[in-house]
């Protein structure tokens, strides 16, 4: 922040609100994680009493307060904008907001393993087009969510010159410019004066500071401690506070400076004494990082900070002496030195925090589970119960681990690259040294199903439920394989846990939609889609679930209009544009589905469909050595796609390399055995490679379940010598084909003699 650095340039947004109003210099978050932090903020309550520890597994309570529904009462219009999916509605969050805008449409394609979201240019844009909208006879609460200065760092090209080198402090300016879009409005509409503001982090990034690249593990200085701003009516201008204050600080404040009623039993309190000086400098900020323990199995750490100290609990406990330093980089319990006084206090006050917290006791889980469901699962050998009781000192301690940590960050980089082989390969060494880790399994288990590894990742996905019952992941991951293997009574149980665990979840709907489309049973699949959609209107995974669904079911027009109101709004989702390209193929506009699959090409090119249908496209059109190119391209990035090895050993087998051509086919024909015309085509290349009893076999065997076969099995018997057999098979051909048959059998000099 340029106001607390000096550093001109970097943030003049913030430094004009700064210069405005108030800030807080040792500001403290609860955790460094997202969905946590933001739910402290927006309560003024700690974890242990929000009930909320981590990201993705966790529902805000609706007996959680938030500040958005003590303000909708109070005559307030509240609207949110939210910028990445771990703030989206599922997760509780939009409580007390009249409208909450989480459509995360449009932003930059997701990168697997990080969340999806939208750049600070259309986080402003929203904004301000609410604002513009807004009920005018109403005061407001508009609560805008930045996410950009947060790994991956990514800055737009023109903001990336400026801080080369630099993505974290380039991505810092680009959300302080388009929040300054925010500012304009405001001060052209006369209301920046009358308007208060409150500017805050969730959480800080380490950057490399105790060996962690970015947040979530540790709870040092580096991720805990953020900015804070207050600027308005009742707020001091140019003034500097240097006191210890909370963002649990938050909500009372507001309130205070609102003239509302104060909200009792908050865990915050309001900040007015300390900018007005009458309060002394003894406040205590608790922190806590869960993630290590439902996460990987470490031991979860837990703190409190004075204006000169912090403790951590941890297998080895931590003590610094934040006055001379501020870095944490001298544990005062390292060389085995005994605690103070004041520390062995602290440590008590913490000890009986975590003593009294829910989690402790089996409350406040990841994942809650209906007890029918439970006995479903369990039926099927899945499902534990909470996480497990151990004693923190016989749990990894997160400072042993951190490199653990940071390869398994290499192992998500390589698969983000496409180097599944690799990433496997390194995943695997990392569950040897970790056996129990929750995270690697899943990436794990996510590169063997991609390299067609199914049974083995069904297995991981099998040790993960067992392991933690609060992950969607691994339930759909392994609903997934059931069903590609027809097992779907094993599947069903699976699916049906998300769902109703999880009923703001879309993907547990899609997932239902996918379990009957699979089934060809469409009634039921489009019920569960559409239901999907009405949880979520923006999930681009129901729209291209819902088209691809009305698609198969030849309802083609219904498809396209579905697809193109999804493309439209989000051009960046390949899955959309993907169904739209096949639907385009249905209604017979091949140069509108070619444009759509090179699209889907750009923005994933490891999409093996894509290239697939591209070739076939090409080769339909006459173009064979491009279409040859394309179709090679896509059997490589996945050897498991059926029609892409189809269409390879067709294309190889027209054009004479029967010998290439026969192992894509046989294994398209094991793959896929209601794919008839993959079964005739290993007859012909065993046909033309001589292997006439093989070839045979394979005719007789079609033959059993479509006649026409008959045919071929005649010619060969004729080609072997045998021509009574070759009669016989005639005969079986014309009695099945009637006058059809006799046309094609009087065209073949061969079986003309036998007529």
């Amino acid at each position: 922040m340029g106001y607390a650095t000096g550093r001109e340039g970097r943030t003049p947004m913030l430094d004009a609100m700064a210069h405005r109003g108030t800030w807080f210099s040792d500001a403290v978050t609860v955790a460094p994680l997202t969905l946590v932090s933001h739910t402290s903020i927006m309560t003024g309550e700690y974890p242990f009493h929000t009930g909320v520890r981590d990201n993705g597994t966790y529902v805000v309570p609706s007996k959680d307060v938030t500040l958005a529904e003590r303000l909708q009462g109070a005559g307030y219009a509240t609207h949110a904008v939210i910028s990445a999916f771990v703030l989206d509605s599922q997760f509780g969050l939009d409580q007390g907001f009249d409208s909450y805008d989480d459509d995360l449409s449009g932003g930059p394609q997701k990168v697997m393993f990080m969340f999806k979201q939208i750049k600070a240019r259309e986080t402003a844009a929203k904004a301000v087009r609410w604002l513009e909208k807004r009920p005018k006879d109403k005061p407001f609460f508009l609560w805008i969510h930045f996410f950009d200065p947060h790994a991956n760092y990514d800055p737009p090209p023109d903001v990336a010159k400026l801080f080369p080198g630099d993505p974290y402090s380039g991505e810092i300016y680009y959300a302080d410019r388009e929040l300054g879009r925010v500012f304009k409005y405001l001060d052209d509409s006369e209301l920046l004066g009358k308007t208060l503001f409150v500017f805050a982090a969730d959480h800080g990034d380490s950057l490399g500071e105790h060996g962690e690249q970015t947040h979530g593990i540790f709870v040092y200085q580096s991720t805990t401690h953020v900015p804070m701003i207050f600027e308005g009516p009742g707020v001091p201008a140019g003034k500097r506070v240097d006191n210890l204050v909370r963002t649990v600080d938050i909500v009372p404040t507001i309130l205070q400076l609102l003239h509302l009623p104060a909200a009792h039993g908050l865990d915050g309190k309001s900040l007015e004494p300390e900018w007005e000086g009458q309060e002394p400098n003894d406040r205590v900020a608790y922190i806590e990082s869960l993630t290590p323990l439902l996460n990987f199995g470490w031991a979860d750490l837990r703190a409190l900070e004075t204006p000169t100290m912090k403790v951590i609990e941890a297998p080895r406990p931590e003590v610094y002496d934040l006055s001379k330093d501020p870095g944490e980089q001298h544990n005062l319990l390292a060389s085995g030195a005994t605690e103070t006084g004041a520390e062995r206090k602290l440590f008590t006050e913490l000890g009986h925090i975590v003593a009294n917290d829910p989690f402790e006791h089996g409350e406040q889980q990841p994942g809650a589970v209906s007890q029918e469901t439970r006995q479903k699962l369990a039926a099927l050998g899945y499902l534990s119960g909470p996480v497990e009781k151990v004693q923190k000192k016989e749990r990894p301690d997160p400072k042993d681990r951190i490199s653990f940590w940071n390869r398994f960050e290499e192992a998500q980089s390589m698969i983000r690259d496409g180097g599944y082989e690799e990433a496997t390969s390194r995943l695997a060494k990392l569950l040897e040294e970790d056996p129990g880790n929750i995270m690697a399994m899943g990436s794990y288990a996510g590169c063997l199903s991609h390299q067609g590894k199914k049974d083995q990742a069904l297995a991981v996905y099998e040790k993960m439920i067992a392991l933690d019952s609060g992950r969607d992941n691994a339930y759909l991951g392994a609903a997934r394989i059931l069903q590609d293997q027809d097992k779907y009574d094993q599947a069903l149980p699976l699916v049906q846990h998300v769902v109703e665990s999880q009923p703001k979840n879309p993907d547990g709907y899609t997932a239902m939609g996918d379990f009957y489309l699979a089934q060809q049973k469409f009634k039921q699949a489009e019920k569960w889609f559409r239901q999907a959609r009405k949880v979520d209107p923006n999930s681009m995974l129901a729209i291209s679930g819902l088209g691809n669904c009305l698609n198969r079911e030849g309802r083609f027009e219904e498809a396209a209009r579905v697809l193109r109101a999804g493309y439209d709004r989000d051009p960046t989702n390949e899955g959309v544009a993907y169904d739209l390209g096949v639907v385009a193929e249905h209604l017979g506009q091949p140069k509108a589905a070619m444009a759509l699959y090179k699209h889907v090409i750009q923005l994933d090119p490891q999409h093996s469909m894509a290239w697939n249908n591209v070739g076939s496209l090409l080769d339909r059109a006459g173009k064979h050595q491009q279409a040859l190119q394309a179709i090679e391209k896509a059997h490589q990035l996945d050897p498991t796609n059926a029609e892409a090895s189809y269409n390879l050993g067709a294309i190889l087998l027209r054009g004479g390399k029967a010998k290439a051509a026969l192992p894509l086919l046989e294994e398209t024909a094991k793959a896929r055995p209601d794919l008839t015309q993959a079964k005739a085509m290993v007859a012909q290349a065993l046909t033309k490679l001589g292997r006439r009893k093989e070839a045979l076999a394979a005719w007789r065997a079609l033959a059993a379940k479509h006649p026409g076969a008959w045919l071929n099995v005649a010619r060969l018997e004729l080609k072997m010598g045998d021509t009574n057999a070759a009669k016989t098979a005639l005969a079986k051909a014309l009695a099945a084909g009637g006058d059809k048959a006799r046309e094609v059998a009087s065209r073949d000099p061969q079986l003309k003699t036998l007529l």
